[in-house]
């Protein structure tokens, strides 16, 4: 696992490259004492509807999964995550967050 100092550095670098980075901590242990810390870029037309039609399934953690591979840029290695169930549960959450659509308005004039 890295450093906080090389993922701080790390995390500079990548909102040059990318507009928007988002960041997930998740536990990799009972205790919550390690952590694996990633970056995700914002997810594109193609993505948020893999991940949708994958969150209809019966594996939910497979559309959780999904997304966090076509959205990581950097961090801690990606496996830490992808290989222990209870930390890719704990990303549940934050990737519904991230998916989550901005409401339009409607007025009429």
């Amino acid at each position: 696992m890295k450093t906080k100092e090389e993922l701080q550095l790390e995390l500079n670098s990548l909102k040059g490259k990318h507009k928007i980075v988002y960041t997930i901590e998740a536990p990799l242990n009972d205790e919550e004492t390690e952590f694996a810390t990633i970056y995700l870029k914002k997810p594109d037309r193609m993505i948020y509807a893999m991940v949708s039609k994958l969150a209809t399934g019966n594996d939910p953690l497979k559309a959780v999964e999904a997304c966090l591979k076509s959205c990581y840029i950097g961090g801690d290695e990606l496996s830490l995550i992808i290989q222990n169930d209870e930390a890719l549960m704990s990303c549940e959450t934050p990737i519904v967050e991230m998916l989550r659509k901005k409401e339009a308005v409607l007025k009429k004039n």
